[in-house]
C-alpha cells in the first residue's frame, strides 16, 4: 500500500462524531478502491492509533464492514482483516436519489469539483518529471473494459482519486474522495459511454506527462463539467419530464407572458417591502438623523413584519445604517429555511463592507429602487441572490439603504413549470449577462453571450433582465465566477 493510500485512509479524524465517521471513511475507501480488493488492514490497536479513535470504536466500525460484506476475518498465521471489494456493493446511482439535491447543489457541487480536479492535474503537470505516471495512465484506460455501471463508477472514481493524489497533497486528495463518494455514481447513472471517459481521461494524463499545466487544468475541468452537465440535465427531467402534446402554437407566447408576470410580481414586491420599511425608519427617526441600538431593533421588527408577507418571493428585507446613523449593525431580517425560519442576520462588519458591497450603485440620488445583478453575498447570507435598493433619507441626508434580496435558486424554482414548456436551451438572464433561470443544466451559473445568439430575444419591461428563448446550440454559455462583496 503507498503511503498516500495510508495517509488517506487512516488520517486522525477531526470531527467529534468519532463513532460514525471512522466507519464511513473506511467504507467510502473501499468502496472507490482506495483500499484494494484483498489489502490487510493493520492490527486494531495500530489502525485506532493511527485514526486517533479507541479501540472500542474502531472494532464497532469494522464489525459494520463485515456485516455490509466489505471485510472478512481470517484466521491464523498471516490472519486479520482482508478488504473484500464487492463491486455490487458500491453505491446505487438511481435516478430517484437525485431528488436529494437541488439544481442550485449540483451546480454549486460542479463548480468546486471542477477546482479540485483542475487544481491537482496542473499541480501534478509541474512535478511530472517526479512522478511515476504509469499507474495513472493504466486507471486512465481502465475505465474502457468495464463491464457495467458499478465496475465504470469504481474505474471512474479511481482515476479521479489517483489525479488528486498525483498532486501530492493529502487534503485535496481526501477532499476528492469525499466528492467521489458523495456524487461519484450519479455521473453513470448518465454518462453518454466508455469511451469518452477514457479518451478524456488519457487525454488529461497525456498533459501532465509533457508538463503543460494550463492545458492539464482545462482539460480535467471540461472533462468534470460535462459530467456533471448530464446529472444536471437529468435532473431537471426527474420532476417532469417533456411532455407530448398536440401542437399549440400559443403555447410559448402564454408562457413568456407568465415569466413577464412573475418578473413583474418580483419586482413590485421588493419595491412594496422597501418602501414599507422606509416608512418605518422616518416613523422610528422622526426628524432625528442619528438613530440608536433601540432604533434598530424597532426597524427590525418592521422588516420582520414585512418579510413575513412576502416570504417566499423575498429572502431577505430591512435597513443598512449608514455610518453617520450612530451604532454599527443592521435591522436585517431573512428567511435560510423558508417561511417558518425568519430571524434576525446577524453580519461580521470586520468582513463586510456595506460602501463597497456589489450590490450597491453608485449613485443613489435619484431616489429609485435599484437592481442588483446576481451575485454570491459573501459575508451576508451567503447565497446567490439579486439585491434591490434605495437610499432612505430623513430631511436631505440619506441615513442608510433599505434592501430587499431574492434567491437566485428561487427564481429558478418559481419558473421551472414555464421554462420547460420552452424550447431547449432557454435563458433568462440579469444585466451582466449571468444565466439566473434555464431550463438546461449546463447553462445554470454560467454566462450568455448575446453576440453569438440567434434565436429570440426579449427584454423584460419590469427588471433589466433579457429572456433568450431556445438558442441554436448548448455549448455557448461559458462559465463565470459570481463576484463577492
Amino acid at each position: 500500500m503507498t503511503t498516500w493510500r495510508e495517509q488517506l485512509a487512516f488520517a486522525p479524524l477531526a470531527t467529534f462524531d468519532r463513532g460514525e465517521e471512522v466507519g464511513r471513511r473506511l467504507r467510502h475507501a473501499i468502496e472507490l478502491g482506495v483500499l484494494e480488493d484483498g489489502t490487510q488492514l493493520p492490527s486494531e490497536s495500530e489502525l485506532a492509533a493511527k485514526m486517533g479513535v479507541s479501540t472500542l470504536t474502531l472494532r464497532a466500525a469494522l464489525a459494520e464492514l463485515r456485516g455490509r460484506g466489505l471485510l472478512e476475518t481470517r484466521r491464523g498465521k498471516g490472519g486479520g482483516s482482508f478488504v473484500k471489494a464487492n463491486t455490487g456493493d458500491i453505491i446505487k446511482a438511481e435516478r430517484e436519489s437525485l431528488m436529494a439535491y437541488s439544481l442550485e447543489d449540483l451546480r454549486d457541487i460542479r463548480d468546486y469539483w471542477a477546482f479540485l480536479a483542475g487544481s491537482a492535474a496542473a499541480t501534478a503537470a509541474e512535478r511530472s518529471e517526479r512522478l511515476s505516471l504509469g499507474r495513472l495512465a493504466s486507471m486512465a484506460v481502465k475505465i474502457e473494459s468495464s463491464a457495467d455501471p458499478a465496475n465504470a463508477t469504481r474505474a471512474d472514481s479511481r482515476f479521479h482519486i489517483e489525479l488528486a493524489a498525483s498532486s501530492g497533497s493529502v487534503r485535496l486528495t481526501r477532499e476528492e474522495m469525499a466528492m467521489q463518494a458523495e456524487v461519484g455514481p450519479l455521473i453513470w447513472a448518465v454518462h453518454a459511454g466508455h469511451g469518452s471517459a477514457a479518451a478524456e481521461h488519457a487525454a488529461i494524463v497525456e498533459a501532465i506527462r509533457s508538463g503543460d499545466g494550463i492545458r492539464a487544468r482545462t482539460l480535467a475541468e471540461e472533462h468534470v463539467r460535462s459530467d456533471m452537465n448530464r446529472v444536471l440535465d437529468l435532473r431537471m427531467s426527474v420532476d417532469a419530464s417533456r411532455e407530448e402534446s398536440p401542437p399549440d402554437p400559443g403555447r410559448e407566447e402564454r408562457e413568456v407572458a407568465s415569466i413577464e408576470s412573475f418578473t413583474g410580481l418580483l419586482a413590485d414586491t421588493a419595491s412594496s417591502s422597501i418602501r414599507s420599511i422606509e416608512h418605518a425608519v422616518r416613523v422610528q427617526l422622526g426628524s432625528r438623523r442619528q438613530g440608536d441600538s433601540s432604533d434598530l431593533d424597532a426597524i427590525y421588527d418592521a422588516s420582520r413584519r414585512t418579510l413575513e408577507g412576502a416570504t417566499p418571493l423575498l429572502y431577505g428585507a430591512g435597513f443598512l445604517p449608514d455610518s453617520s446613523f450612530g451604532p454599527s449593525g443592521a435591522a436585517w431580517c431573512h428567511a435560510p429555511t423558508g417561511p417558518q425560519s425568519l430571524q434576525r442576520l446577524v453580519i461580521d462588519w470586520d468582513l463586510y463592507q456595506g460602501g463597497t458591497a456589489t450590490w450597491r450603485p453608485d449613485d443613489y440620488g435619484d431616489g429609485a429602487v435599484h437592481i442588483s445583478h446576481a451575485y454570491l453575498d459573501a459575508n451576508g447570507s451567503n447565497e446567490n441572490i439579486v439585491t434591490f435598493s434605495k437610499a432612505a433619507f430623513v430631511g436631505e441626508q440619506m441615513v442608510g439603504i433599505v434592501a430587499a434580496d431574492v434567491l437566485v435558486r428561487g427564481i429558478q424554482s418559481q419558473l421551472e413549470s414555464h421554462l420547460r414548456a420552452l424550447p431547449p436551451n432557454t435563458c433568462l438572464v440579469d444585466q451582466n449577462d449571468v444565466i439566473i433561470a434555464t431550463n438546461t443544466g449546463r447553462f445554470m451559473g454560467g454566462v450568455y453571450s448575446p453576440a453569438r445568439y440567434a434565436g429570440k430575444q426579449m427584454a423584460l419591461q419590469t427588471m433589466p433582465w433579457k429572456l433568450f428563448v431556445g438558442t441554436p446550440t448548448a455549448d455557448r454559455a461559458r462559465r463565470t465566477t459570481a463576484p463577492h462583496t
